[in-house]
């Protein structure tokens, strides 16, 4: 079981309500890695650490199972699942699909301000910090979907991205390692869904999630301690 003697963390409460807070905060410590995969930490433990009682803790774990980002153990157990290549295909064989039709149907349906949106945020200059900056990859594929005109294929696709933060912080870790982050791809994507070319975007798109999955594969093929440096937080 994961060590329960860390220090006491001052959750950023303003305009929050504390399950919210908590939720953030928690959310943020499994992207960065400070709550390794694999690990189990005590719920108790977890509240005292975090400063509050076990009610908001309780509703934050709820919202973090609904994502895939823990797993709850008779009702005191708090379980980080691992990263895995098997769930990573499972998860990406489907993006690949859902990602490369979003973009499809957006490049038909989007309006010219949604177009103009899409085409801004894959300009947009890329962050030092990958938390930050998977965030920003998430809102430039978050505008396609919206602008793709399905709403239901809108909330399957932020189901998956809620799965995969995990595994894309890896990717992002790594390439902001090797140097500044190149648009190049959602650029690419952003010009054809403007110029109206649907298959065009939806070809890029399932090109750009297949590299991605390919790169987040073989850093999880990879020795522990590499995995490990890929996986850390900020640094």
């Amino acid at each position: 079981m994961a060590s329960e003697r860390s220090p006491e963390v001052d959750l950023p409460m303003v305009g929050m309500t504390k399950a919210r807070a908590v939720y953030s905060e928690l959310r943020r410590q499994i992207l960065t890695g400070e709550l390794i995969p694999g690990h189990e930490v005590n719920q108790e433990a977890m509240a005292a650490r975090l400063g509050v009682s076990i009610t908001p803790l309780r509703e934050a774990l709820r919202r973090l199972e609904m994502e895939g980002l823990v797993r709850l153990k008779a009702h005191r157990t708090v379980i980080i699942p691992p990263l895995t290549r098997e769930e990573l295909v499972e998860l990406y064989v489907i993006r690949i699909e859902l990602d490369s039709l979003a973009a499809r149907l957006a490049a038909e349906a989007a309006s010219d301000e949604q177009a103009a949106l899409v085409s801004r945020l894959a300009r947009q200059k890329p962050a030092r910090d990958p938390v930050v900056q998977l965030e920003l990859n998430r809102g430039f594929h978050r505008a396609i979907y919206s602008a793709c005109g399905n709403n239901a294929l809108v909330a399957y696709l932020d189901q998956l991205w809620d799965r995969t933060d995990r595994y894309r912080l890896i990717l992002v870790k790594q390439e902001l390692d090797e140097g500044p982050v190149s648009p190049k791809d959602h650029i690419e994507i952003a010009d054809a869904i403007v110029a109206r070319k649907a298959a065009r975007a939806g070809e890029l798109m399932r090109n750009h999630i297949a590299r991605s999955h390919a790169r987040i594969a073989e850093a999880i093929d990879s020795p522990f301690d590499r995995l490990a440096t890929a996986f850390a937080g900020r640094q």
